[in-house]
């Protein structure tokens, strides 16, 4: 079972504030991401994970519509262990969601090494334009869009062309010298 399968548990304080948030006109900042190594059903009651061992800032996202956001955060250090529960936070140290399953592991943290955690996180049950997400300083540029990947196509046609090209000018010198 994957991240993308599980669903994002809202919390009911994060809900609230929101809610509160909509009702002033202004957005909250969905700013970190923490993980943890235990597996079990959120509640909506949560305010905290149940073994928060790391939390970072938010390396890339982007919307994709519908209420939903892709996005991505780098563990680094030298704590190693599964990682079976995350917590997506507010700016104000509101815990919003939780994504975890029972008997699931989401990805790895090595020891010394790096995990990139992606996620799909649907916020279709919050107020419409009320969450935005803040990137930190690093930025991984993982989530490419469309332009980006018809930008690549466009340099591989060119380049296969050139090499098309350079095969028959050598067809032709070879056939040239041969005369």
């Amino acid at each position: 079972m994957s991240e993308d399968t599980i669903k994002l548990v809202i919390t009911r304080k994060g809900l609230d504030e929101c809610i509160s948030a909509k009702a002033k006109g202004i957005q909250l900042s969905l700013k970190w991401v923490s993980a943890g190594d235990r597996a079990y059903i959120p509640s909506p009651d949560q305010a905290t994970l149940q073994n928060e061992l790391q939390r970072v800032e938010f390396g890339e996202y982007q919307d994709i519509g519908i209420g939903q956001v892709q996005a991505v955060a780098k563990f680094s250090g030298e704590l190693e262990y599964p990682i079976r529960e995350l917590g997506f936070w507010l700016e104000s140290g509101t815990l919003l969601g939780i994504i975890s399953s029972p008997d699931t592991t989401l990805n790895y943290k090595t020891k010394n090494g790096h995990c990139i955690q992606p996620v799909t996180l649907d916020l279709s049950n919050l107020p419409s334009d009320s969450v935005t997400v803040v990137v930190g300083m690093e930025n991984f540029n993982i989530l490419i869009d469309e332009e980006f990947a018809q930008m690549a196509k466009a340099q591989v046609d060119t380049m296969h062309r050139q090499i098309l090209q350079e095969f028959r000018i050598l067809d032709l010198e070879k056939h040239h010298s041969s005369n």
